[in-house]
């Protein structure tokens, strides 16, 4: 039998909500006709809120804190085994085109054609040659001693200085984007996605393609691409928020406020946050990034079509985190396991052909992406890897689950259908929302005296998800052990 091909398509810090097929705001009907096609998961959440830690679960199987790279500074150990060195051994050609934030992980990473990309945007000098500057925190722009193919794409066409393609207009971090969208940097993967598809994907065995789109993290620099005359700032959808909320939160909540508006030293009081015209701003230029990315993920997906590859490929498409958008009055993420930061699009699309679609409202997790794929290749998920293969849900044996794990650090959280719980260790306060009343958690029941009992018992249910992470949790204790 003739084992399908595998595609992830990524993107970076697009939250759940930053879809068409879930709001009507944004356009994507790319992804809209894709999800007709496609098991969608409405309740899909990461691991962690920061790209590292993320992709590392995803590549590993494995929760940030259990693989050994739990922060946004803790590179992917090189003792960890990525599934896509399991479907390389397993028979499959493995390929990457775009970003990977692997930093300076040593591991095997397991691809046999690689071109990544970890750019979110022109460097401020475009150069043909790496230059020390460029190395250093998993923000600067490479760790390999080769120049991206991004920016030698950008030199190669005449360019030297990053203020050549895009300028600043709003101290947000909002930015115009002032060249032929072909040098954007979402335009050039998608370009190369579809390049590899049609001159480079192997005829004489099963392939896996990681398409991973930079965007729409920040910058927001969609605003000059041609995407952006789908949005009317007045038209778009608002946060749901106010600053002041960020008061019930526990105290490094204000951290990222103040990047947005002034905190009083006793950290009682706020005053400003984004205004509202830099939120719509803002918001038309993440969107019409995510529009440009929905445009090349349709001609991904026509190439399929056409070479005949479509019905035999399965397809997940997702991304490591979301982002504020101005919730809060803040934009960005960090050490945090807000909603809008932890829950993610997701979708697959499966190997059937004339699949019905539909959405489906159990939790699912990014952690189970390699258990997924690896199922659906006919090879051996091992037993260190969490979670479940996702295949069961549309070859119509669903395993569903009741709750959600993620982590971020010293935060611990479990989300329910009805609450969500955050545990702070080491601290005496915690974050606890009624998630039916308030979507949005902008109050936190952690101290009041009527949600005692809940809280207690969804620590409990935390505590069962932090046991069975150990090594080898689920081993006997003994030979012929009782039952406890």
């Amino acid at each position: 039998m003739k084992r399908c091909n595998l595609l992830l398509i990524m993107t970076d810090e697009q939250r759940f909500d930053a879809v068409g097929y879930q709001n009507p705001c944004v356009k994507t009907p790319n992804l809209d006709a894709l999800a007709e096609e496609s098991v969608v998961f409405d309740y899909a959440y990461t691991t962690n809120p920061s790209c590292i830690p993320a992709r590392a679960a995803i590549f590993t199987g494995r929760y940030p804190s259990q693989c050994g790279a739990p922060c946004y500074i803790t590179p992917l150990p090189k003792k960890e085994t990525t599934f896509m060195k399991l479907l390389q051994e397993g028979g499959y050609y493995t390929a990457v085109v775009g970003k990977q934030h692997f930093w300076k992980s040593e591991i095997e990473k397991g691809y046999d054609y690689m071109d990544i990309v970890d750019n979110h945007f022109p460097p401020a000098v475009i150069d043909d040659k790496v230059r020390e500057s460029d190395f250093g925190l998993p923000a600067n722009l490479t760790v390999t001693d080769q120049v991206p193919s991004y920016i030698r794409f950008l030199w190669e066409n005449g360019f030297k200085k990053g203020e050549e393609l895009f300028e600043e207009i709003d101290d947000g971090g909002i930015y115009r984007w002032k060249e032929d969208e072909k040098y954007y940097v979402d335009a050039y993967i998608g370009d190369k996605g579809v390049e590899w598809l049609r001159n480079q994907k192997p005829a004489d065995k099963p392939w896996f393609l990681t398409l991973s789109f930079p965007g729409p993290h920040m910058p927001f620099d969609g605003i000059g691409l041609p995407d952006d005359k789908l949005y009317e700032e007045e038209d778009l959808d608002m946060p749901q928020t106010e600053p002041a909320d960020i008061l019930e939160k526990p105290p490094h909540f204000r951290d990222i406020f103040s990047k947005y508006g002034k905190v009083s030293e006793d950290g009682r009081a706020i005053e400003g946050g984004l205004s509202e015209e830099q939120i719509r701003k803002m918001r038309k230029a993440y969107y019409a990034n995510v529009s440009l990315i929905d445009r090349k993920i349709g001609e991904v997906i026509e190439e399929l079509k056409k070479s005949g590859e479509y019905e035999n490929t399965l397809i997940i498409y997702t991304s490591d985190h979301g982002d504020y958008m101005g919730d809060f009055g803040v934009a960005a993420k960090a050490q945090y396991l807000s909603e809008v930061l932890m829950r993610i699009p997701f979708l697959i699309k499966p190997p059937v052909r004339d699949f019905r679609g539909y959405h489906e409202k159990s939790f699912v997790s990014s952690v189970e992406i390699a258990a997924t794929f690896l199922t659906a290749g006919g090879i051996a998920v091992p037993d260190n890897m969490q979670g479940r293969s996702l295949t069961g849900f549309y070859e119509g044996v669903p395993e569903r689950q009741e709750d959600i794990y993620m982590e971020a650090r010293d935060l611990r959280g479990i989300r329910t259908k009805d609450f969500k719980l955050v545990f702070y260790a080491e601290r005496e306060y915690g974050e606890l929302y009624d998630m039916n009343q308030d979507p949005w958690e902008r109050h936190n029941l952690w101290d009041h005296p009527a949600q005692q009992k809940t809280k207690q018992e969804l620590l409990c249910r935390l505590m069962n998800h932090m046991v069975r992470l150990g090594e080898n949790s689920q081993a006997a204790w003994n030979m012929g052990a009782p039952e406890i």
